[in-house]
């Protein structure tokens, strides 16, 4: 993929689509308590996952990353509104330095041309700004909210440290193989070394998935977030969205090392990835029950 592409995809991830370079007809796509989220929203937040798929997504991938997207967008909202309710102050420094940070950024990788690449979106820099700003507003009240819910409730002992995982891991190219993968294991049709022969197109089907033995921090957060909820062996993750693809997480084995054989700064970094993961855990738990408490609705 070329730079130039590349360029594109970041500035997309970053802001909206102009209606000028977008045929969307707006509708209402779901309710959420007394807001609403529109087909523009929808399509916006889903072009940059789209455009950056390998090769050209199918119909059953499209349709699975919008009701990802989707799912999202109302989670999102459902925190905004909480946030809202609490009264949760800015501080508005924070947000002038969220903005500072992002033009930054982009200043650094484009340099001159960034007002060409702006322009290109139907955006000056003033606009880009005050898109972060807003943008660094709601992520400033969301994250202030998950905080202020899950503290006290994210504890990591030297046992969470020192415990080791065996694990195998299938590497799908779209949720439909993956769905499908899990569910032929879930039935018991295929091992795991029949399901990853079958379906995964990571680089580990030729050793049956094997990830070996590991302690948290090997492999990426969104994939050990899941390794560390599973307690038994052969127990199996869901599908994981990851960058490398979907992936389906079974563990093999877990057991405790001495904790004088991880090193002191290992110790730290296992003990700062775990408190991340676990509070998102947490404020997973969170937005669900914000969620089993409003109104939300999608409409087809």
């Amino acid at each position: 993929m070329s730079r130039r592409i590349l360029s594109m995809i970041f500035i997309l991830c970053l802001l909206p689509l102009r209606p000028s370079h977008a045929e969307i007809v707006d509708r209402i796509v779901a309710i959420v308590n007394d807001e609403i989220i529109t087909q523009r929203e929808l399509e916006e937040k889903a072009y940059p996952i789209l455009l950056s798929m390998p090769g050209d997504p199918s119909e059953e991938e499209i349709s699975q990353i919008k009701k990802n997207v989707s799912i999202e967008l109302v989670k999102n909202k459902l925190v905004i509104q909480a946030a809202k309710q609490k009264k949760i102050l800015l501080d508005r420094e924070e947000v002038e330095a969220f903005v500072r940070a992002r033009t930054q950024a982009l200043e650094k990788q484009y340099g001159e041309d960034l007002d060409n690449v702006l322009a290109e979106q139907g955006y000056t820099v003033g606009d880009f700004e005050e898109l972060m700003r807003r943008e660094a507003k709601q992520e400033i009240l969301k994250s202030r909210l998950i905080a202020q819910a899950v503290e006290g409730a994210v504890v990591v002992t030297d046992d969470d440290i020192r415990t080791e995982y065996s694990a195998r891991m299938l590497v799908a190219r779209s949720p439909d193989l993956a769905f499908q993968a899990l569910l032929n294991l879930k039935s018991g049709k295929l091992t795991f070394a029949n399901a990853v022969r079958q379906y995964s197109a990571g680089a580990g089907a030729e050793e049956n998935g094997d990830m070996g033995s590991f302690l948290i921090g090997k492999w990426s957060e969104e994939i050990e977030a899941e390794i560390i909820k599973l307690k038994s062996v052969g127990d199996l993750s869901g599908v994981i969205q990851t960058a490398a693809g979907f992936v389906v997480v079974q563990l093999v084995d877990r057991r405790r090392v001495a904790i004088d054989t991880v090193s002191a700064e290992n110790r730290k970094k296992i003990r700062e990835r775990l408190v991340r993961l676990k509070s998102a855990s947490e404020s997973g738990a969170y937005v669900s029950s914000l969620w089993d408490r409003a109104y939300v609705k999608f409409i087809d």
